[in-house]
């Protein structure tokens, strides 16, 4: 795949998007710069990915428990992720 895919999507919480929750790869199938994406106070982040494989992204934010999703890459320009994080206990 010689052109980049876009991942973007939402996070929230029980209580609606969750702002300023950090966003980052944990596992992919090339090297990629360590680069985190922030929310907006939609909830919202894109992250851009140059090739088709397995990426583990790892959103955390505070008061939140982290959460790994796995998503496969192959010819999309675009994938969209819905992410509900749940409160710390």
């Amino acid at each position: 795949m010689s052109s980049s895919t876009i991942i973007s999507g939402s996070v929230h919480g029980p209580k609606g998007a969750i702002a300023d929750a950090r966003v980052y790869f944990v596992a992919s199938p090339g090297p990629l710069p360590d680069i985190a994406a922030l929310t907006d106070s939609d909830g919202f982040f894109l992250l851009t990915v140059p090739d088709a494989g397995n990426y583990k992204i790892r959103v955390s934010a505070d008061g939140f428990a982290e959460k790994t999703v796995s998503v496969d890459i192959d010819r999309q320009k675009r994938v969209e992720l819905d992410i509900e994080l749940k409160p710390d206990r």
